[in-house]
């Protein structure tokens, strides 16, 4: 707060310096010009007054000395301020060539970040500050895939065309999804199906095809519905009508897929577990705070189980001038012997944690292990080969950056190589720290204030009432 104050009182000292000097210098240029329209005696007045004179140089050269301090004291301690913006780095490993990498932040270096991320910065060997996308697994993918059937025949006959199409593992299917290229055209479709393509059954008779007109895209999709069916053959007879036939570029079906979000673990934590006579309390200690977002209990039990389980976490309250201590429910779940006994959380952060077991009239479950993950953070950013390059993070004060990648993403390839940080290295902030200049002691400061605006003062004063007693 201090700092922020001196800074402010400094540059207003600045700007009063600065306009005391214009404005000498003005006083002192009309003393120069002779013929003033004032009508001063300009060349008598300089020699019957060689002390104002005196009085105007060495009030600019203290102007000159004070501008130039002050430029220096903030220039130092500036400089002395930005190694103790962050409170730990970790360098990145070796940049093999130029390009886009996917920079993996393990849980050890976001434990130590907000969870925005945004007082994480990336600095190169030279210093300077480098622009990511900061980007965060999610517990389930969704993804459309298009599945691309065979097209074993295609043939063009006067009046229809022919194609079949092959389902090599028989699939029982609904439908069959074709991209056709645009056309404005009416056709009518009919769609057959054989186990040996010898003997043909009809499934779907007399479907009217009306193309869509389309000027964002190049092709159409159409899905053509029918029974549920398992045949690895299958006939599409397009009715042309001795015109030209429409040009089917593909034939497949989307599926639905999930995949799973990458997950690192966390540091596995102390347990500490005491057992009553219905209920089992299990202390979950982790070595700092840490993002959980995925949690696997690991018991020694019965061949077979059902227990109710919450999890918790300990708070306090203020009552009546006394604290009270009390435990808030995170999630109610249930530990079982025919399940993998996972919950999951999201992004909740703790360093301690407390399961309790509900154990009624059964012996106490014993939790031999718990792990703790966390889905994976990436930053991307276009590095250059035989570059050093270092993450920084840990002050809280700061705000999230803004840059102009995020803008380019279409630019930047889907597969990325992956870095990994090493270790976060933390600032040794108890280290007795050498003694600062006295230019940047506060209480020097002051002193350099209060005198400079005594001074400026005087001087003014000084220079008001010389000029008004030669004046009168």
């Amino acid at each position: 707060m201090f700092v922020k104050i001196y800074f402010n009182f400094s540059n207003f000292a600045l700007l009063i310096s600065y306009l005391a000097y214009r404005q000498a210098g003005s006083i002192y240029s009309i003393m120069k010009t002779k013929g003033s329209s004032r009508k001063w005696k300009v060349e008598s007045y300089k020699v019957k007054n060689k002390n104002f004179t005196n009085y105007f140089i060495n009030f600019k050269n203290f102007i000159t000395f004070f501008l130039t301090f002050n430029f220096i004291t903030l220039q130092t301690f500036n400089c002395s301020c930005s190694a103790q913006d962050f409170n730990w780095e970790a360098k990145l490993g070796k940049v093999e060539k130029d390009g886009f990498y996917k920079i993996l932040l393990k849980p050890e270096i976001t434990a130590k970040l907000k969870s925005d991320l945004s007082d994480l910065r990336i600095f190169d060997s030279l210093n300077a500050e480098v622009a990511y996308i900061p980007f965060v697994e999610k517990p389930v993918l969704y993804k459309t895939l298009f599945h691309e059937y065979k097209i074993i025949r295609k043939e063009h006959h006067a009046d229809y065309t022919r194609l079949i199409i092959h389902n090599p593992e028989k699939k029982e299917i609904t439908n069959i999804t074709l991209i056709i290229q645009n056309a404005d055209v009416r056709k009518w479709l009919k769609l057959n199906a054989s186990h040996d393509m010898k003997e043909w059954y009809v499934l779907k008779a007399n479907y009217y095809f009306q193309s869509i007109y389309s000027d964002n895209n190049t092709s159409e999709i159409r899905i053509l519905n029918f029974p549920l069916s398992n045949y690895e053959y299958y006939e599409l007879l397009v009715s042309d009508y001795f015109d030209m036939p429409i040009n089917i570029l593909k034939a497949g079906y989307y599926d639905l897929t999930s995949e799973k979000g990458k997950y690192s673990e966390v540091l596995k934590p102390e347990l500490v577990q005491k057992d009553t006579l219905k209920e089992s309390a299990v202390r979950i200690k982790f070595s700092e705070p840490q993002y959980i977002d995925q949690v696997i209990f690991n018991i020694d039990g019965p061949e077979f189980y059902f227990r109710n389980a919450r999890l918790c976490v300990e708070k306090q309250i203020v009552e009546k001038k006394k604290t009270r201590k009390y435990f808030e429910e995170i999630q109610k779940f249930n530990l079982s012997s025919s399940s993998n006994n996972t919950i999951n959380l999201s992004y909740f952060k703790t360093d301690e944690i407390y399961l309790f077991i509900s154990n009624q009239d059964d012996k106490p479950l014993k939790i031999k292990s718990v792990e703790a993950y966390q889905l994976n953070h990436y930053l991307t950013a276009l590095l250059k080969k035989n570059m050093n390059y270092r993450l920084a993070g840990g002050n809280e004060k700061m705000k999230a950056p803004v840059y102009d990648l995020k803008y380019f993403t279409d630019s930047i390839p889907k597969e990325l190589q992956i870095l990994e940080p090493g270790n976060p290295v933390v600032f040794n902030k108890n280290v007795t720290e050498k003694p600062k200049p006295i230019y940047l002691d506060p209480k020097f400061l002051w002193i350099v204030i209060s005198a400079t605006l005594l001074l400026l003062v005087i001087i003014t004063y000084v220079m008001i009432k010389e000029m008004t007693k030669k004046k009168s």
